[in-house]
Parts: C-alpha cells; structure tokens; sequence
C-alpha cells in the first residue's frame, strides 16, 4: 500500500476540485492511484456530490463542477478550463518507489508529464495528469542537500530554462 508522509489525519489545508466527471474521476484516484475514499457523500438520485480521496486519509476532496462556488470559476468551467496550473505535490513513503510506481502507472496508460528524475533539492520526482488537467507529482526524498547547493543549483537552473524560452 502507498501513502504519503502525513502527520495528523485531519490537515489544515484540504485542497477541494471540481471535477467534470465524479466516476471517472473516482475510478482514476481509486483504480489508477490506489487512493482511499473517505466521506462519500450521494445525493438522492445516487450521483456522487462529494468525496474526498487519499492514500492513508484525506489529501484532496473532489466535487462535481456544477458546485463551483466562484464566479471566475464557473467563467473558466464554461469555456471548459479545468486543472488550469494546478499542481499537486505528493510525497511517498519508503513502502513503494518513486520509481516503481511511475512504472506501476505507466503501465496503466496513464498520461505522463515528466518521467522520474532527481532533482537539485535531493527530490525524485515524476508527473501525471489525472482526467481533468490536474498535475499531481509525486516525490521521494533521495538525497539530503545542503541549502548553499540548493541556492546554487536553483539559480543554474532557472538561468538556463530563461536560456531555452
């Protein structure tokens, strides 16, 4: 079983999507990930309206688009914008590889964004894209760098992206 590093079941931040597609959605975090489910709630007519999903307790709660709640959001959904820079930084435990659950989800068809490499900060780290344009990077810590090194590297690197645009 997966699960990311978590320190208490009930965090401070529980981030919450709107999704374009409950079942679709629910079967990517649930079949694909492996997530849990937790707190499902079904309206009468037994679609979902809310469930929240994680691997060990809840990380994100997804609810369907027709309960967004702010006015540029329901602009962005209309013209079909969904996930828009939206990025999901999940860390794993040592229960299961970076590596191997790249693997595990490749296998799967799922859509990849960045394949795993180690970054400057001592992170291995690679990219997916859920059903709605959501980026979810998952990471283990593979090496301890000094913060000097870290400065250093994030300055080299950022000055050779500006070198590619």
């Amino acid at each position: 079983m997966y699960h990311i590093m978590e320190t208490r079941r009930n965090q401070t931040i529980a981030p919450s999507i709107r999704v374009k597609d409950m079942q679709e959605s629910l079967d990517f975090y649930t079949k694909a990930l492996g997530f849990r489910t937790f707190g499902r709630i079904t309206r009468q007519n037994g679609k979902i309206a809310h469930i929240s999903v994680g691997f060990v307790s809840p990380l994100l709660m997804l609810s369907p688009i027709e309960y967004v709640r702010t006015a540029r959001t329901k602009e962005n959904f209309a013209k079909n914008i969904v996930g828009v820079d939206v990025e999901f930084y999940i860390h794993m435990n040592e229960s299961k590889t970076v590596d191997d659950f790249f693997l595990e989800l490749k296998a799967k068809g799922i859509t990849v964004i960045n394949e795993p490499k180690t970054e400057f900060w001592g992170d291995r780290i690679f990219t997916v894209r859920d059903p709605d344009g959501y980026a979810l990077t998952f990471s283990e810590h593979v090496k301890d760098v000094t913060q000097e090194t870290r400065s250093t590297s994030f300055d080299v690197t950022h000055f050779l992206m500006n070198l590619n645009n």
